[in-house]
């Protein structure tokens, strides 16, 4: 004689295993919402950290610009170039990539620069959507900021503006970095005005 033993039925382990399938995959998106949220905030911050390493060297850099007749400071919206004197005479020019999307800097020493070298190109910053140099002017007696610095002004401008724009995972509106950087061997000149 046998004895019943109780035991489940194939609907009750049916019924179990779709419990346990909802809640191993309610577990899953849970921790793989969290992982996609950690890893868009790292790429954020480290975002962040080049754009405040790139402005923390442009910055250091041009507040060792000097006026000089070899080396003139010239200047555009995207690119900027001028004589630094720290630990020797370089030009050092700092230009963006729209195809890169990146911000390069090339240093030539003096001797470099004389001979048409090309000098030493390194990459500063990447996926920057956009970079703006502005320069200072004095109109009307007013401080204004210029797109321009052409060679013909032969000086140092009192101040250079720079604006770095993100585009950053997840936002809906750019990350826009900007720094004033005023310059000590600067001078603010006049803007000519356009005809």
């Amino acid at each position: 004689m046998t004895k019943n033993r109780p035991a489940f039925t194939f609907v009750e382990l049916l019924i179990a295993m779709l419990i346990f399938s909802l809640v191993a995959v309610s577990i899953y998106l849970s921790f793989n919402v969290g992982i996609r949220a950690w890893q868009k905030g790292e790429g954020n911050y480290r975002t962040r950290q080049e754009a405040r390493y790139l402005l923390g060297t442009i910055s250091r850099e041009l507040r060792a610009a000097v006026n000089s007749q070899i080396i003139i400071f010239s200047g555009r919206a995207d690119s900027l170039s001028f004589c630094r004197a720290a630990n020797g005479i370089f030009r050092v020019t700092y230009g963006y990539d729209s195809g890169e999307k990146a911000v390069y800097r090339v240093l030539q020493t003096y001797k470099d620069n004389a001979s048409g070298g090309a000098g030493i190109k390194s990459r500063m910053a990447s996926g920057i959507s956009s970079i703006k140099f502005q320069y200072s002017y004095k109109k009307d007696g007013k401080f204004t900021w210029n797109d321009s610095w052409p060679e013909d002004n032969k000086a140092v401008p009192f101040g250079v503006k720079v604006s770095l724009t993100y585009s950053l995972a997840g936002a809906a509106e750019p990350f826009v970095v900007s720094q004033t950087i005023l310059i000590p061997t600067g001078i603010l000149k006049d803007e000519v005005p356009t005809p």
